[in-house]
């Protein structure tokens, strides 16, 4: 178990470092917590910053060069939520759950089941759903990564739904970069 745990440390500290490197070439980062670690890299012409968003709970938020976190249009994140242990639990209700949530702050909100999307080279399909809340000004679409022991969940959030529609094409960009690494995380205490 200690050999586990020592290689496993060591793999994460030369992905970590390898994703430092590659991320002042390619705007790369490396995404971990309990129960996930994973890469994506920003899309052209957008920047990933790993500050703006901590204390919204945020490791990773995407939004377009020369614009901040705070007052872009359009923007992107990165979150990660575990399955409860002690329930059956997949992708399927972390979409229901989300969908609940978002009816119950937005009653008029509009849910839109989208076309699946392959990402890149992996066997994985994210689900894709849209949460279109004209009352609110509040337009994102959601993928649903279904992982072992979680969700990973890449959102785009726009205050208006030309910008949504306008930013589609960066976002599924940024959801192809997707590279899980292991849910096999172990941080410090």
């Amino acid at each position: 178990m200690k050999k586990l745990l020592l290689s496993t440390l060591f793999f994460l500290n030369l992905a970590f470092l390898f994703a430092q490197k590659d991320s002042l070439k390619n705007n790369s980062g490396l995404v971990y917590g309990p129960n996930h670690s994973y890469f994506l890299t920003a899309p052209s012409g957008w920047v990933l910053d790993n500050e703006s968003g901590l204390q919204e709970g945020l490791m990773a938020v995407f939004y377009p060069k020369g614009e901040t976190w705070a007052d872009a249009e359009t923007v992107m994140y990165t979150t990660f939520s575990s399955y409860d242990s002690t329930k059956k639990e997949d992708v399927n209700v972390m979409i229901k759950y989300d969908s609940v949530q978002f009816t119950t702050n937005a009653p008029k909100i509009k849910i839109i089941k989208q076309k699946p999307i392959k990402m890149g080279k992996t066997k994985k399909t994210a689900l894709i759903y849209d949460y279109l809340d004209e009352e609110n000004k509040n337009f994102e679409r959601v993928a649903y990564i279904g992982e072992k022991k979680g969700v990973a969940m890449i959102i785009i959030t726009s205050r208006s739904n030309a910008g949504l529609q306008k930013n589609i094409k960066k976002f599924e960009s940024l959801l192809k970069t997707y590279r899980f690494l292991t849910d096999n995380v172990s941080l410090p205490q």
